[in-house]
């Protein structure tokens, strides 16, 4: 009876990660490409220039986020949780007030600092304190497709919103939706584990976690391997960066869509993504690393081809949704998954921390590259850019994950 009075209560914070991934999340992070060609229009602003808010917010993220990680454990859950939310969500009303670049690009960084409070740390802290011992992987894969399922109904509401009320309103509405949505869930709900609700960690398994395989991050540091590796995800994440910010941009602007289906084919990939966050996981506990990684390959090609013959059969844009939204494994799971499958389950963290480093360089000029690409050669040469930027990032992924791989093939500390 105690076990499954336990299991009710993890699960059920589980949906409350959940919750905040589809709300104040899916506003900070999945409808912001919709607003670009309306932004751009309204204040005359040039793709390039305005797609380095994305640039500002993932650097703010990036230097803040090992600061308030360290809070985590010592400051109260809900303080951080609310400040968190309160960021994110101010952050993008703020953006209905904003009549220049440099208020857009602050406002942002506000905006992305918050959300990594709360989604980046706050969520994977929670579970991990629930989820002691089995269940994590499952117990987080769950919590982050709270962003799919909520993105599967924000990409229809913001399209509509944006066609029939314009910019300000809707940037004003999404701010206060996510505001009021969170703060109550984070107060009544959010909170961690007390005595005997959860699992101890018997002095075994602490033996046995502290007797983790592997490298240390100061061996793995001093191989060529792991710098082509992160240097293969700054590469990869250009691509990522722009294919997840400037869809919307090109199938208004450039293809002259409807707002209807534009906000369909952002269903569609929301809905796909749902999948690519349960099957990614489960083909990397499947396969490995090495196999799983090239069908992402695969699959961000095929989404960057579709968009470019998108341009003369505009049917086409489904199969980018579809692609896309299979591989988004490759920046939410993988990374954390391969920082100790290939590199050794020693400092784990420590290797993430440095990955991720790279990932967000990358993220951080990919769709400010793109739009210059775009503006002054047009968007079929930004496609291109993408594609060559994806061949190269994968074939020195995969080339670094085969070279550490065959090396330690016959040593105990790394795990296919």
């Amino acid at each position: 009876m105690d076990t499954i009075r336990s299991n009710k209560k993890k699960y059920f914070m589980v949906f409350v990660c959940m919750f905040l991934q589809a709300v104040p999340f899916g506003i900070a992070q999945n409808i912001q490409p919709l607003f670009i060609p309306y932004v751009i229009e309204k204040f005359n602003f040039s793709l390039a220039s305005f797609s380095l808010i994305f640039t500002f917010g993932a650097i703010a993220a990036a230097v803040f986020s090992p600061f308030f990680g360290k809070l985590f454990g010592k400051v109260n859950l809900k303080l951080l949780f609310i400040i968190g939310t309160t960021l994110s969500s101010l952050g993008f009303l703020a953006f209905g007030f904003a009549t220049s670049l440099p208020q857009f690009y602050l406002f942002s960084a506000i905006l992305q600092i918050g959300c990594g409070i709360f989604s980046g740390l706050g969520v994977p802290y929670v579970i991990n304190t629930w989820f002691p011992k089995e269940g994590r992987g499952k117990a987080l894969g769950m919590a982050f497709a709270g962003g799919s399922i909520g993105n599967i109904f924000l990409q229809q509401i913001t399209s509509q919103m944006l066609a029939n009320n314009g910019v300000t309103y809707s940037y004003i509405a999404f701010g206060l939706v996510s505001l009021v949505c969170s703060l109550p869930v984070i107060l009544l709900f959010i909170r961690l584990p007390k005595e005997g609700e959860v699992e101890k960690v018997t002095a075994d398994v602490k033996e046995e976690a502290a007797e983790l395989e592997g490298p240390s991050i100061a061996e793995v540091k001093k191989t060529s391997s792991f710098w082509i590796f992160g240097a293969a995800f700054a590469i990869i994440s250009i691509g990522i960066s722009a294919l997840s910010t400037q869809y919307a941009t090109y199938f208004t602007g450039e293809l002259k869509m409807s707002p209807t289906l534009v906000g369909t084919l952002g269903s569609t990939f929301a809905l796909f993504s749902l999948f690519g966050n349960v099957v990614g996981g489960a083909l990397f506990d499947r396969i490995g690393s090495l196999k799983t990684m090239t069908i992402s390959f695969v699959l961000q090609a095929i989404a960057i081809i579709a968009l470019l013959m998108a341009s003369n059969t505009h049917g086409l844009a489904f199969i980018f949704s579809i692609a896309y939204g299979l591989n988004v494994f490759s920046f939410m799971s993988a990374p954390a998954y391969m920082a100790s499958d290939v590199f050794g389950k020693k400092d784990a963290s420590v290797k993430l921390g440095i990955i991720k480093i790279f990932f967000a360089c990358g993220f951080a000029v990919g769709s400010t590259l793109f739009g210059a690409v775009a503006d002054n050669f047009g968007f079929r040469a930004g496609w291109i850019t993408l594609l060559v930027c994806t061949v190269i990032g994968y074939a020195l992924l995969l080339i670094s994950i085969r070279k550490v791989k065959n090396k330690n093939k016959n040593k105990n500390y790394i795990t296919e």
